[in-house]
């Protein structure tokens, strides 16, 4: 099969393309403006490429570009010259998102296959911070770390200033003074470029003539546009100019954003037709899409993430049916909530001074240095002993108490647990935040009046997807109060759709290979919902023991295995902690993530811990393993820290690896300056008060590398252990998901599968006349891993009402292995 080498240049990132450029095989390099031929030779060019294998760099850009250009054009008399009719052209966008489908015979995404190898490392990161520094030494530690740590370019060159330091000097906030005098902290921050040009000069050693920075139309021309409504008409229209306006909430007035694309797409159409720098730009981007093919030794061309590159965008353009009225109710009542706030949630310092009014000053402690999420749900689990004094006015009488005594009956976040004042206006606060970011999604769906769901291929380092353009499909609320909302289904189409079966958990078969685990995995017990038969047992009885109950009943002792099922779905969901202790367990956690995470007593932590290890051997020894390899510091007398050199990958059993060669290098050189500082640090006389003690300001810098370091690499120990389940789980599903795109032929058809993925599930609209068989695809992809998971399983739904009824229409159909039937 030939290829079809192909880039495109853009008006905007979701409006509309104007140059494409392409070559077949190693053949003349050809410009193409799409704005200037007529729209029946672009129909007949775009028909005319789907026989080849296209290859690209981040096709999923570029297929958005192509398949959003043919849709529209196919609804235009063929005669006109596009750039004749922008506003005609304009007013029939969004019916272009009900036009056909376009699919190649194949495709090779070089920018996916990239993120395979080391060139994973582009890929973004978080900042590496060594938090408390002494003030008198933060400056000298960042040019000191400046020297010793060598970082490619293309790690920072999307920054504003490339060559500035890449280690920079913070403030840290006091609470109670603004800044905080004695301490600073020191940061790494990364901005990795991982464009086409940038990459063949890192991997190849090119040197590009231009870069996109050097060529592109000038920034005052940009066009408002939203990811998720892809089309002019949802945010202005010809009455209004094309104009978007905005508040102003400084001067309160309205202010003029800026145009939608129609307004400004000429000066695109001209900038690269007739800018010589731009062209010769456009021209080498097929130059390095056919050098780095050539580089990486022609990859094997449709692989399941380059064919679903050019699937996600389809898709995505076509968008899925949404309920408009129950949406603006389900908005409506999260207003309320929002509108009902006591303080601004969004503002750290009124968030801090709220739940502080219910904290003694020890306690106040806990939200000194932040107020984010994570420390909000963690005094969301506070508990308070029945008629305990309070301590912050000595029984007197104040806001954090009632007349003096802290009573059970304070308004709780959860039943039996999470009765601490402090707990209840963390809860409030954090639900608050959950009806806000509703709202904004409400709104962002209403504005489109479609659910044009977006997904980045490899969106993680283990291969799973994540959501993009503004959008995060993956972030959508499971209640089915929120997703009966997405009937998904467009006219005349059904939803079919379905769950993997306890995914993690039967992947963490595969990988621990614990006879125990198998054992308890397979076992069948008495209904304990019914004595005759009932829903859950279908009938018969007996149920699937869940490991989940078994470890939710290990947490909480002194409540039944039926007990801890019932609890699901309640204030008090016992059974949801059990299955947070099976992933905090199965990914390498230890009792204190059940402590820190549950907020359960350490004793029950630590024996719930022991008793895991003990029943499940095979998982202690994966965490063994993962230890071995990844903890690259160790303190066996402990004092002293030693180094071990660790792994530089991980790789799952079905072989995409995760890379961490970029940060054992930082690591190694935090320890190695920790272990010995400069003299002059040694020398420094200034004393500071860090954590619970008082120390000399060199030694209070080597305490901090040694902090960042042992962070860091704890970060890798967890990654590691999440990405032997992750990213097989990732595979898997975007198998899947691929032999259903399968199903649609190749060139110009109606859209007959469109697929969704999120986390574990899968949902796809199809026509009636193609449910069977989409059935027996889902059936042979899953069975097709059953050598690697033995108890891979799935429950498929061949007729839904909407996303969350997944009961409706015909009966499910049950993929199990022979031991779990």
């Amino acid at each position: 099969m030939q290829k079809l080498y192909l880039d495109s240049e853009t008006c905007g990132l979701h409006s509309m393309p104007v140059l494409l450029q392409y070559a077949i095989e190693d053949g003349p390099i050809t410009l193409y403006d799409v704005w200037k031929e007529p729209v029946g030779k672009t129909l007949n060019l775009i028909e005319s490429w789907l026989k080849y294998c296209i290859v690209g760099f981040n096709l999923a850009f570029d297929m958005f570009q192509l398949v959003k250009l043919y849709t529209i054009w196919r609804l235009c008399p063929h005669d006109w010259i596009p750039e004749e009719h922008i506003e005609e052209i304009a007013m029939l966008e969004p019916d272009g998102r009900d036009g056909p489908c376009i699919k190649f015979a194949s495709s090779l995404d070089l920018m996916l296959h990239s993120r395979k190898g080391p060139y994973q490392s582009l890929m973004a990161r978080k900042p590496i911070r060594i938090r408390k520094v002494p003030t008198a030494l933060a400056y000298a530690l960042a040019e000191e770390l400046e020297k010793r740590i060598v970082l490619d370019g293309i790690y920072f060159a999307k920054k504003a200033d490339p060559e500035a330091p890449r280690w920079c000097v913070y403030d840290r906030e006091d609470k109670d003074t603004g800044l905080d005098p004695d301490f600073k902290d020191v940061v790494l921050s990364f901005s990795p470029a991982g464009g086409l040009k940038f990459l063949a000069e890192y991997a190849m050693g090119y040197e590009p003539k231009y870069h996109y920075e050097d060529v592109e139309p000038p920034q005052a021309w940009r066009p408002v546009e939203i990811g998720y409504a892809p089309f002019a008409l949802a945010i202005s229209s010809p009455e209004k100019n094309w104009e978007i306006w905005k508040w102003d909430k400084k001067k309160n007035q309205p202010k003029l954003e800026g145009h939608a694309w129609p307004a400004v797409i000429q000066k695109f159409i001209d900038h690269w037709a007739n800018n010589a720098e731009a062209r010769e730009y456009a021209n080498d981007d097929i130059v390095y899409t056919r050098a780095l093919d050539k580089h990486f030794e022609y990859p094997e061309p449709g692989d399941d993430d380059s064919i679903l590159a050019c699937m996600v965008p389809v898709v995505r353009w076509r968008g899925f049916k949404i309920d408009i009225e129950g949406m603006k109710r389900l908005r409506q009542k999260a207003q309320v909530k929002v509108d009902a706030s006591p303080i601004n949630t969004n503002t750290p310092t009124q968030v801090r001074a709220y739940i502080e009014e219910t904290m003694d000053d020890m306690e106040k402690v806990a939200i000194e240095e932040t107020t984010d999420k994570a420390k909000l749900v963690s005094i969301r689990k506070w508990n308070i002993d029945v008629d305990e004094e309070c301590t912050k006015c000595g029984g007197v009488g104040c806001t954090r108490c009632d007349n003096g005594t802290l009573k059970a009956n304070v308004p709780p976040c959860q039943e039996g647990a999470g009765n601490h004042p402090a707990a209840y206006r963390a809860k409030e606060i954090l639900d608050i935040k959950i009806a806000a970011k509703e709202v904004e999604l409400y709104d962002k769906l209403l504005l489109a009046g479609r659910f044009h769901a977006s997904f980045i291929i490899i969106g993680t380092k283990s291969t799973r997807m994540s959501g993009g353009d503004g959008l995060n499909a993956q972030g959508i609320k499971s209640t089915k109060e929120v997703r009966r909302c997405f009937p998904l289904a467009w006219e005349g189409a059904v939803l079919c759709g379905g769950d993997f079966d306890s995914f993690e958990v039967t992947l963490a078969d595969a990988v621990y290979n614990d006879p125990a685990l198998r054992a308890a995995l397979v076992k069948k017990i008495p209904c304990p919902f019914c004595t005759d038969g009932c829903d859950e047992c279908e009938g018969v009885g007996e149920v699937r023991q869940k490991l989940h109950g078994l470890l939710g009943q290990a947490i909480f002792p002194e409540y039944s295995y039926a007990e801890i099922l019932l609890s699901a779905g309640t204030e008090n969901d016992m059974y949801l902690k059990g299955k947070s202790t099976v992933f905090a367990l199965t990914y390498g956690g230890t009792w204190e993530t059940l402590v820190r995470n549950l907020g359960i007593e350490e004793d029950v932590a630590k024996a719930a811990f022991e008793n895991f290890d003990k029943t499940y051997p095979g998982i202690g020894k994966a965490r063994e393993r993962t230890f071995d390899a990844f903890c690259s510091m160790r303190q066996p007398d402990g004092k002293h820290v030693i180094w071990t050199e660790p792994a530089d990958s991980v790789i799952s059993f079905l072989g995409f690896p995760r890379f961490f060669t970029l940060e054992n290098k930082i690591c190694r050189a935090l320890y190695e300056l920790a272990q010995k500082p400069p003299k002059v640090w040694r020398q420094c006389k200034v004393k500071v008060w860090r954590r619970d003690r008082v120390q000399m300001a060199g030694g209070a810098v080597s305490s901090a590398l040694y902090g960042a370091a042992f962070g860091l690499q704890q970060v890798n120990m967890r990654a590691a252990a999440n990405h032997e389940i992750q990213s097989p789980g990732g595979q898997i599903t975007k198998a899947v998901q691929r032999a259903i795109w399968n199903l649609q032929p190749v060139g110009v058809h109606p859209l007959r599968v469109a697929c969704m993925n999120v986390h574990d599930e899968l949902m796809t609209v199809t026509y009636p006349e193609y449910v069977p068989q989409i059935t027996e695809t889902v059936r042979e992809s899953v069975e097709s891993f059953r050598p690697q998971v033995p108890l891979i399983g799935m429950t498929w739904f061949e007729g839904m009402d909407n996303w969350a009824e997944k009961k409706g229409g015909a009966e499910p159909v049950k993929m199990r292995a022979e031991e779990m039937m």
